[in-house]
């Protein structure tokens, strides 16, 4: 085991960052200093691969497809799956199972492509609670998890090309979008002024549900907007609320949503200000799309895990408050609280 300290003008600093420089040892970040600077100085520590508790492939690759906020992308889309129960006439079966699959493997391969961007920008090295930090602990180099992104995009483009011979046109129309929404939030253009919070609500919402109602069915209709807008709007939220642990210790450049760019007090006002809108819109949007009246009868159960988290968040009197302690899980829980019950909502519809 050693230790060495490269700048960012050392010839050998981007092969140790992507761990290329070796094939039997890897170089562990343990301090990094000025990122994204021309003066931008890291330590790492080298260590022999046979000496890291590695664990099995299929262990590192589930963990690195961030199991956790899986929801965001599957949620919408088996809820826009459940909401065509009206065109089962039109169903075309394998190109829908075929979909499915390939937005997993989309969403394994924006989050791998994504991990990747961080480590090497140094956001995940400077924060170890963001993101997979599989390269971090040396499971996998850098450039192995940007060869596993690119199979998982191969594999995506492989499953869901039944299900755009299904509607090519509309579904040229969503690719293309997707792809300009997903351009910027990797190069985070814009955030300040909320164009990368957009990008994320046609991402998780209606790109997804018209995607799935297009894949399935061949067509879309405006409840599948509604559904898309309900969940684009929500997960926007969620993913604002997710970090809000990091408002103090990271620039606001670092942040894909415009949240990170105001102040302590107005962040409170806007988060909760938004928080009070979702509990408004999710049982709107259901009414509008036709979900029976009974299943509203779990909406407060349903909405605990947001209260909880408007909560937290308004008695906070500053960034480090104790009451922002995990409300990264607290974000999460609201988010998967919401997409049971509209998968539950929906499906009673098929019984």
């Amino acid at each position: 085991m050693e230790f060495i300290t490269l700048t960012k003008g050392d010839a050998e600093f981007d092969a140790y960052l992507r761990g290329t420089f070796s094939r039997t040892h890897r170089a562990l970040p343990v301090e990094t200093y000025h990122p994204e600077t021309a003066r931008e100085r890291v330590t790492f520590r080298v260590v022999a691969i046979e000496k890291i508790a590695t664990p099995p492939w299929w262990k590192i690759y589930f963990w690195s497809s961030r199991p956790e906020l899986l929801p965001l992308t599957m949620g919408p889309s088996i809820a826009a799956w459940l909401n065509g129960r009206a065109r089962l006439s039109e169903w075309a079966h394998l190109p829908s199972w075929f979909a499915l699959a390939g937005i997993f493997f989309l969403h394994t391969s924006v989050f791998l492509f994504n991990d990747v961007q961080d480590h090497v920008k140094g956001l995940d090295r400077l924060n170890r609670r963001r993101g997979s930090q599989v390269i971090q602990k040396g499971w996998v180099a850098a450039t192995a998890m940007q060869r596993w992104a690119v199979v998982n995009l191969l594999l995506a483009i492989l499953f869901g090309l039944p299900a755009y011979l299904n509607a090519p046109l509309e579904l040229t129309a969503v690719c293309a979008l997707t792809t300009l929404s997903l351009v910027i939030l990797a190069g985070n253009r814009l955030a300040r002024w909320g164009v990368s919070d957009v990008a994320l609500g046609l991402l998780f919402g209606p790109l997804l549900t018209v995607g799935v109602a297009l894949a399935s069915f061949g067509e879309f209709t405006y409840g599948d907007i509604i559904l898309g807008i309900a969940f684009g709007g929500l997960s926007v939220w969620v993913l604002q609320m997710r970090q809000l642990e990091n408002l103090f210790r990271s620039k606001p450049e670092g942040f894909r949503t415009a949240l990170g760019f105001w102040d302590f007090d107005w962040t409170r006002v806007i988060g909760v200000g938004e928080g009070i809108l979702g509990l408004v819109a999710q049982p709107a949007a259901a009414l509008a799309i036709g979900v029976p009246l009974k299943m509203m009868m779990l909406l407060p159960l349903a909405s605990v895990p947001t209260v909880l988290l408007m909560n937290r968040l308004w008695r906070a009197s500053s960034p480090l408050a104790s009451t922002l302690v995990r409300s990264d899980r607290w974000a999460l829980g609201a988010h998967l609280s919401w997409t049971l019950w509209w998968i539950l909502a929906l499906g009673v519809q098929w019984l």
